[in-house]
């Protein structure tokens, strides 16, 4: 399919009616259009004269370019596109974005219909005579910079180069952006008619030449205020950068001032540090020496209690000799009291025994002076003589 393209712009000698047969193409190359935007440009130019200029402000590395190159092919139409094309490219950071535009289109065979402006719109419009030979423009496509006074200024200059009838369309007419959304809402919609819109595309046809006249007067006051604001902005400039230089120059006095507080800071944190140190040294000394005596004092806590200890066993064994001396001395008062009474039964009994004995000597004495006793005598002895057992009762 790509192939059948590039030969088709190669012949140059059948032009492309339908976007479809180049939307693969165009589909190649990175941009930010919204889906349905490239054929919009595409119908767009195609509907313009077979000799019709197109500016293009903001061309990034060329999708919108070519959607709107490929219904150049077999025409005189040209398109003069406007870009810084600053910095490199994010896919291909070795190349410029510049360098990647320029081959994109390249490998189409589009640059027969394309002219570059490298450097800011503003910049280039005001030295459009010069550079094209005054000439006027048929359709612009307007997607640079965002910023409201930057679009309010691309319309202001490109205006009186339109064509009657001519077509102006700006990219990005959403709340997302809202110097373009405020810009077409507030200005522009009320100075084209027409209005057709592709998503966040909006587009507008410039009005007659006596409407046009009075535009470009109501424009140009709004150009001369632009031209004020800006003066005023830039006189602001200077005095922001007088302002800057002072804040700058009190930075660096507060920079010193703050380094110098630092400085004190430090001698002082040196200075506490020092004295937080000392103190906490002589807290540590006094901490060992109240420890030592904390230790003193237990050690002679450990012997009393020790000797307390043997002091409560002392006293136990005491306590328990005491308790048996006690209980001896029950035992022996118990022995006594049993040995007195003891005594005093033997007393009695020996009293008894006494007197038994006492009375038994009488009995005896009388017994022997008695003829009883005698006959008892001669009979004991009479038996001993014929040998006869003797009782000893």
């Amino acid at each position: 399919m790509l192939d059948t393209v590039l030969n088709q712009v190669v012949s140059a000698k059948e032009p492309f009616n339908s976007y479809e047969t180049v939307k693969e193409a165009v589909e190649t190359i990175d941009g930010f259009l919204v889906p349905g935007q490239e054929e919009f440009l595409f119908n767009k130019v195609k509907s313009l004269p077979e000799d019709a200029l197109i500016v293009e402000v903001g061309s990034y590395q060329g999708r919108s370019t070519a959607a709107m190159a490929f219904a150049c092919v077999g025409s005189n139409r040209k398109i003069y596109c406007i870009d810084p094309w600053i910095g490199q490219c994010p896919d291909l950071p070795e190349k410029s974005v510049f360098e990647v535009w320029k081959e994109n289109l390249e490998n189409y065979q589009l640059t027969p219909y394309i002219k570059s402006f490298q450097g800011y719109s503003s910049e280039i419009m005001k030295r459009w005579g010069e550079l094209t030979g005054e000439k006027t423009i048929d359709f612009v496509f307007i997607d640079g910079s965002h910023e409201y006074l930057d679009v309010l200024t691309d319309f202001g200059l490109l205006l009186p180069l339109m064509k009657v009838g001519g077509w102006m369309a700006f990219h990005d007419v959403v709340e997302t952006w809202p110097g373009c959304d405020y810009l077409w809402h507030d200005i522009v919609k009320f100075r084209l008619t027409d209005h057709e819109y592709s998503t966040t595309l909006a587009c507008g046809r410039v009005k007659t030449t006596q409407e046009l006249s009075e535009e470009l007067q109501e424009l140009n006051e709004l150009r001369t205020l632009l031209v004020q604001s800006q003066q005023l902005q830039e006189s602001g400039s200077i005095e922001l950068e007088q302002s800057q230089t002072k804040l700058k120059q009190t930075q660096e006095q507060l920079q010193d001032t703050q380094d110098q507080l630092q400085q004190t800071q430090g001698q002082f944190q040196n200075a506490q540090v020092e004295l937080v140190q000392t103190k906490l040294k002589q807290t540590q000394e006094q901490l060992q020496d109240t420890q030592k005596q904390l230790q003193n004092a237990k050690g002679k806590v450990e012997l009393v209690q020790t000797q307390f200890k043997q002091t409560q066993e002392q006293l136990q064994q005491t306590q328990e000799q005491l308790q048996q001396t006690q209980e001896q001395l029950q035992n022996t008062q118990v022995e006594l009291v049993q040995s007195q009474q003891l005594q005093e039964s033997k007393s009695i009994e020996l009293q008894q025994t006494q007197y038994e004995l006492h009375h038994s000597k009488l009995e005896v004495a009388a017994m022997k002076t008695s003829k009883f006793w005698k006959l008892r005598s001669l009979w004991f002895k009479f038996k001993g003589l014929v040998g006869l057992p003797i009782d000893n009762q």
